[in-house]
């Protein structure tokens, strides 16, 4: 019995896209089991938590597929001649993907309307701003995680992350130090 299969480019494609719409009209089976228990117990900030990462991972896999597909893509516009291969940048818009992390947040921002004192949330919103590559916010909450626990390592760690990004290299490392002590990384 042969188990594998072979997919033309197209096809690979075909399929690519249709879990790219899946995402954005139903998100993951995740997704699709947590607002099923939203329905019951509307008012659970432990679900809509969940909830919010959920729609997080849906937003980074809507991206990765969307980069697969632009490469498959490619590929199929520039069949090789079966000369040497050069290396290509390709620019991706994964902007359509951009309601799964809006979702995310607003899932969040549910769990702190639910409970205002939810450890966490802040952390986890500034890791959705940062997928989003709004860097401004993401720094604005890993300083608040930061405030609502000056032992949070991870927010530390991503703070010093953000800050790397926007070029801030002292604040970087001051945060990369801070992260690593905290994280008993430093003797």
């Amino acid at each position: 019995m042969d188990i594998f299969k072979t997919l033309t480019p197209e096809a690979m494609a075909s399929a690519i896209t249709s879990q790219m719409e899946q995402l954005l009209t139903s998100g993951s089976d995740d997704v699709v089991r947590l607002r099923k228990e939203l329905e019951k117990t509307p008012d659970d900030p432990e679900i809509w938590f969940e909830l919010g990462l959920s729609l997080n991972l849906a937003g980074l896999r809507y991206e990765e597929l969307a980069v697969n597909l632009a490469g498959i893509q490619y590929d199929m516009e520039h069949k090789s001649d079966g000369g040497e291969e050069e290396e290509v940048t390709l620019q991706v818009n994964v902007s359509a993907g951009r309601p799964l992390y809006q979702d995310s947040l607003a899932a969040f921002d549910k769990v702190l309307e639910l409970n205002p004192d939810y450890y966490g949330v802040a952390c986890q919103k500034g890791v959705v701003y940062g997928n989003m590559h709004d860097l401004e916010n993401a720094e604005r909450c890993y300083l608040k995680a930061l405030e609502d626990d000056d032992e949070d390592f991870t927010a530390a760690y991503y703070l010093s992350q953000v800050y790397g990004e926007m070029g801030k290299t002292d604040l970087a490392e001051k945060y990369q130090r801070i992260s690593d002590e905290l994280n008993g990384s430093v003797e």
